[in-house]
C-alpha cells in the first residue's frame, strides 16, 4: 500500500457519481480523505467563506462534507482534519469539460488551484458530461501514475479533460477561448416581486485554436494542460 496521502474535493458535491469514481480509483495510489460541499457548488471559483461559520459532517470512511465552497474544503482539509499537507489533492471529477475560460470560474480549478497554494501536487480533472467512466477509468489511472514524473514549477496545476467516447491518447493542450451565449432573464415571483435567472440555452462556441484543449477534448483525446497560479503580462 503507498503511503501516500490524498485529498479529494470537487464543486458538484459529495455524493456526485464523480467523486465516488475518482475516490475508487486513486485508492490504489494512496490513503484517500474526500472533503466536498454538501451540495453542488459549480460555477462558484475560488471563493472563500470569509463572513460565516463552516461546518463539517463525518460521514465515516474518511468522508467529509461540508457547507462551505471547494477551496473551503481543501482548507479545512488541510488545515483542520489531515494534520499535515497531502500529497496529492486532486478536484473533481466533474461532469462536464472545463476549457477555455472555464477554468476561470470553475470550482474544480479552484480546487485543484488551493491544493497547490497549500503545498500539495494538484490537478483538476473534468470529462465531458456524456462520457462513460468504464472509458475513462484507463486514462485516469494512467495518468495518475505517471504525473508525479510529469515536472512542473511550483505554482502549475495540471487541467484534465477527458473525452465523450474512447480516446485517442493523451495529448498537451494549451488553453483555448470561448464564447458564451448565457443570458440574463428577469422574471416575477408569483408575489410580483422581480427576480434574475442568469442561463442560457445556447452551448459555448470555441475557438477551436489548434493546440488548444478544446479542440484537444472535442476531438477525442484526454486534454492536459498545465496552468499557472501566476497571471502576470510578460512581454
Amino acid at each position: 500500500m503507498h503511503d501516500r496521502l490524498i485529498l479529494l474535493t470537487n464543486d458538484d458535491g459529495l455524493w456526485a457519481p464523480g467523486l465516488e469514481f475518482l475516490a475508487r480509483v486513486a485508492s490504489r495510489f494512496g490513503r484517500v480523505v474526500a472533503v466536498a460541499p454538501d451540495r453542488n457548488r459549480s460555477g462558484i471559483s475560488s471563493a472563500l467563506s470569509l463572513h460565516g461559520i463552516l461546518r463539517l459532517q463525518d460521514l465515516g470512511g474518511d468522508r467529509y462534507a461540508c457547507d462551505g465552497t471547494p477551496v473551503d474544503c481543501v482548507l479545512l482539509g488541510i488545515r483542520a482534519l489531515l494534520g499535515r499537507t497531502p500529497d496529492w489533492v486532486l478536484s473533481g471529477l466533474n461532469h462536464g469539460l472545463n476549457l477555455g475560460e472555464d477554468v476561470f470560474y470553475s470550482g474544480t480549478v479552484a480546487a485543484a488551484f488551493e491544493g497547490r497554494l497549500q503545498g500539495s501536487r494538484a490537478a483538476a480533472l473534468s470529462m465531458h458530461p456524456e462520457a462513460d467512466t468504464a472509458r475513462v477509468e484507463p486514462w485516469l489511472q494512467t495518468f495518475l501514475e505517471r504525473w508525479e514524473s510529469l515536472e512542473l514549477p511550483e505554482n502549475r496545476i495540471w487541467n484534465l479533460n477527458f473525452p465523450k467516447g474512447e480516446a485517442k491518447g493523451f495529448r498537451l493542450a494549451l488553453q483555448d477561448n470561448r464564447t458564451y451565449h448565457d443570458v440574463v432573464e428577469r422574471r416575477e415571483d408569483p408575489r410580483g416581486k422581480t427576480y434574475y435567472w442568469i442561463g442560457g440555452n445556447v452551448g459555448p462556441t470555441y475557438a477551436m485554436t489548434p493546440g488548444s484543449d478544446a479542440e484537444a477534448a472535442l476531438g477525442g483525446w484526454v486534454s492536459l494542460t498545465p496552468l499557472r497560479l501566476d497571471m502576470a503580462w510578460r512581454a
